[in-house]
C-alpha cells in the first residue's frame, strides 16, 4: 500500500512539473483568461556578407625577429649600447664585450645588429659571460608582423595562400586587425600531423607586439549580398529552425527557416526570409505562432 501512494505522489509531482513547463512556453494570460502581449525587439531583415571560418591560435612575432649572438667573440659583456624598445639599424653596435684575458688585453668587440628594427629584449646583465652559443638581444622588425599556426591534416584541403583572417588580441578586445595567408608549409609534419602556415599583418603604430598571445579566424569561403540574420533570432524546435515575425505589430508569426553559413553574430537565411520582413530579435523564446505581442523597433 505504501508503494502505491508513493508512486501516486511522483506521479502527481511529475505531472505538476510538466504543466510548469508548459506553461513557460505559453502566452501568459491574467485570471480573467485575456491573453497578456509579450514585450518584444523587431528589426527588419537585411543583407550582407558572411564568412565561413576556422580558428586558430598562436603567438605573434616580428615579421623579421632573430635572436642576435655574437659571431666570435667570447668574453664578459661590457655593456649594452641600446635600451628595450629602441630603433636599429643593421650593422648599429648593440652591445661591447670584453675579450681580454690573464696576461692579454683586446679591444672591446663589438656585437651588431643583423637586421633593422626594434629591440625587443636584453638577455644579459653587464658582467655575464658571452659566447656564440649564447643570445645576447631580440631584434625584430614591428613594421609586420606575422602568426604562425598549425593547420590539422584534415583542413589542408580548406587552406591557400592569400587568405584572409581576422585577429583577435587581448590587449585590444573590441578591435579586430586583418591579415593575409602568406606562407603555406608544402609537407605536413609527421609527429603533429599539421602544416605550419604564416600569416602577416601590417602593425603601423607597432601596436601588435611579439608575445602576444593570437586568436585568428581564417576565412576559407565567403558568401555575399545574402539574407543574415542575428543568431539570438533563430531557434530550434523539434529539429527544425524557426524565426518569429511580427504581424502588424501585435502578433507574432512563426516562420521555419533553412540556414547556411553561420559566424559568431549572425545566421545565413538560404530560405524563409525575404528582405524587409520584420523579425523579433529579442522576446521570442516563449512565443508561439499567433502570439499577441507589443514591439519595439531596433
Amino acid at each position: 500500500m505504501k508503494k502505491v501512494i508513493v508512486l501516486a505522489v511522483l506521479i502527481i509531482v511529475a505531472g505538476l512539473i510538466v504543466f510548469r513547463i508548459i506553461q513557460r512556453f505559453q502566452p501568459q494570460k491574467e485570471e480573467t483568461g485575456i491573453e497578456i502581449p509579450t514585450d518584444v525587439v523587431v528589426q527588419n531583415v537585411t543583407r550582407g556578407n558572411i564568412a565561413k571560418t576556422i580558428s586558430f591560435t598562436g603567438d605573434i612575432v616580428g615579421e623579421e625577429q632573430v635572436n642576435v649572438h655574437p659571431i666570435e667573440e667570447t668574453g664578459r659583456l661590457i655593456k649594452y649600447l641600446v635600451k628595450e624598445g629602441d630603433r636599429v639599424s643593421k650593422g648599429a653596435v648593440i652591445a661591447l664585450v670584453d675579450r681580454s684575458i690573464k696576461g692579454l688585453e683586446f679591444q672591446p668587440a663589438r656585437i651588431t645588429s643583423p637586421i633593422s628594427g626594434v629591440v625587443g629584449m636584453l638577455f644579459l646583465d653587464p658582467g655575464a659571460m658571452v659566447s656564440p652559443q649564447i643570445s645576447v638581444a631580440m631584434i625584430a622588425n614591428m613594421d609586420a608582423v606575422k602568426v604562425e599556426i598549425a593547420v590539422v591534416e584534415k583542413d589542408i584541403s580548406h587552406i591557400k595562400k592569400g587568405q584572409k583572417a581576422k585577429i583577435r588580441v587581448d590587449a585590444y578586445p573590441d578591435e579586430i586587425f586583418t591579415g593575409i595567408l602568406e606562407e603555406l608549409s608544402p609537407v605536413i609534419n609527421p609527429m603533429s600531423r599539421t602544416a605550419k602556415c604564416e600569416i602577416h599583418i601590417k602593425n603601423p603604430g607597432h601596436r601588435l607586439r611579439p608575445g602576444m598571445y593570437a586568436k585568428v579566424s581564417l576565412i576559407i569561403d565567403e558568401h555575399k549580398d545574402v539574407i543574415v540574420v542575428p543568431q539570438k533570432a533563430v531557434l530550434e524546435r523539434n529539429g527544425e529552425k524557426l524565426v518569429f515575425l511580427s504581424e502588424g505589430d501585435s502578433l507574432a508569426r512563426e516562420r521555419k527557416v533553412e540556414i547556411g553559413f553561420d559566424d559568431e553574430e549572425k545566421f545565413e537565411i538560404v530560405s524563409g526570409l525575404k528582405e524587409g520582413e520584420a523579425i523579433i530579435v529579442l522576446g521570442n523564446y516563449g512565443l508561439i505562432d499567433g502570439a499577441k505581442i507589443v514591439s519595439s523597433k531596433k
